[in-house]
């Protein structure tokens, strides 16, 4: 590939920040102290999407547009963050060919445990788009439900949804995430790769009366950046769910379209009914 200013293990500019809670007041309540502490947490949960966003920002300054519009992520949300956590962000250079160039990424907090951990890359050309088939679109208005193990059905698209990212939105969202880079700014800004991933959130939770739950991972593929004022379409088809310690797990396969375009495609893995702690006496 054209660039050749990157060699194995070297580091990304680091990033830190406070972490923001930009979820406190929202339906779901593992963001809210009180609740949080009875599923064994310090207090409200910062949104994985959130710590998502925040480990974005070496690749986005570093690599600019391009890894907007063609890179790849995979991220698992590995340890709980809180308001106010200093949380730093590095990423280290693990491949350089004519193929692709690939990192290793961490969100680490004041106590040097990760996170947030995972990888990304900028491949040499964007990844072959997939056929918009391939994640069917729901209908366009259903009721919401109460989410259970029986009502999320492998297989059963979710309605589908519409909307568009303003500027004064994404400006928003940049200083909720502490994200100053230009690229963002404007009537032709980016949409911030944040805001995407919190669409597959969106849809979910859009669908299923939920009680509290929690994002802990994805996979992300781009085939075309987002800009604000473009009109996006967020597809998402339950693809698996399973049961692991207590916890009850789906996996979404989410589509997420620009202008009738496949833009993104993400496998979102969510836990939708957290195990609860058990009552301390």
């Amino acid at each position: 590939m054209a660039q050749t200013s990157y060699t194995l293990g070297m580091q990304l500019p680091s990033h830190t920040l406070l972490a923001h809670n930009d979820a406190a007041a929202s339906a779901n309540k593992i963001h809210d102290d009180a609740v949080a502490q009875q599923y064994g947490f310090r207090g409200g949960l910062v949104p994985g999407v959130s710590v998502y966003a925040y480990m974005t920002y070496p690749l986005v300054y570093s690599l600019g547009a391009r890894w907007l519009a063609q890179g790849t992520a995979h991220v698992q949300l590995s340890k709980p963050v809180y308001a106010g956590d200093a949380v730093t962000v590095t990423g280290t250079v693990n491949a350089v060919d004519d193929a692709v160039l690939g990192f290793d990424i961490a969100g680490m907090n004041a106590a040097g445990v990760a996170c947030g951990v995972g990888s990304a890359t900028l491949p040499s050309a964007v990844s072959t788009v997939p056929a918009l088939a391939e994640v069917p679109a729901g209908p366009r208005q259903a009721p919401q439900v109460p989410a259970s193990w029986d009502a999320i059905v492998v297989g059963e698209p979710l309605p589908v949804l519409t909307l568009t990212v303003s500027p004064a939105e994404n400006a928003v969202y940049c200083q909720n995430h502490t994200d100053d880079l230009e690229l963002y700014r404007g009537a032709h800004g980016y949409v911030h790769p944040g805001m995407l991933l919190h669409l597959c959130n969106r849809i979910f939770s859009g669908h299923f009366m939920l009680g509290p739950w929690m994002h802990v991972g994805s996979n992300i593929a781009t085939y075309r950046a987002c800009q604000v004022n473009e009109p996006l379409e967020v597809r998402g088809v339950p693809i698996q769910k399973f049961e692991k310690r207590g916890h009850e797990f789906v996996v979404l396969d989410v589509l997420i379209l620009a202008d009738g375009a496949a833009a993104q495609r993400v496998q979102h893995t969510c836990i939708f009914r957290p195990r609860q702690s058990a009552p301390a006496g």
